[in-house]
């Protein structure tokens, strides 16, 4: 039995790894339906994310994101992030009753719950998700594999 309908998360998901699918694998869990805020290409950009060069496309992302999601038995809605204040509204105006995030983006969920309370909507269940450690003690990262797929790429040149 699912604890929620409707559960949202956002993210990059680029090089799906272990701690991605830690995510998607709770989001599942806990949601009956799983909307997902995939951040755009051209927002990237914007920001100048590490190694941007290197993030895959964003229709590569969520074609990885819903071809594992379908293995966890849960109905996934993928909505294109282009602003930060465009998550925010979707979150603090949809039909959500819980948000999954990241030790990193525990913030954002609190401003959401902020907004939602202005909005006179109710406050969202936070579920904060543990980080993924690989067995060499570093965290596990798309920043990281980005950042060794370059090295290893200047090192052939």
């Amino acid at each position: 039995m699912k604890r929620f309908v409707n559960v949202g998360l956002g993210g990059t998901f680029d090089r799906l790894h272990a701690g991605h699918k830690l995510f998607l694998d709770i989001a599942a869990h806990y949601g009956q339906f799983v909307h997902i805020g995939l951040i755009s290409s051209s927002y990237l950009k914007k920001v100048q994310k590490k190694y941007f060069k290197r993030i895959q496309s964003f229709q590569i992302r969520k074609k990885e994101v819903e071809k594992y999601l379908l293995t966890r038995n849960t109905s996934t809605l993928i909505s294109s992030i282009n602003t930060l204040r465009m998550d925010q509204k979707l979150a603090s105006e949809g039909d959500l009753s819980a948000l999954i995030v990241s030790q990193e983006t525990c913030s954002g969920a609190n401003a959401i719950n902020r907004l939602r309370t202005f909005n006179k909507k109710s406050k969202l269940t936070i579920i904060v998700i543990p980080r993924v450690i690989r067995a060499d003690g570093t965290l596990e990262s798309s920043t990281r594999l980005r950042r060794e797929e370059e090295r290893s790429t200047d090192s052939t040149l």
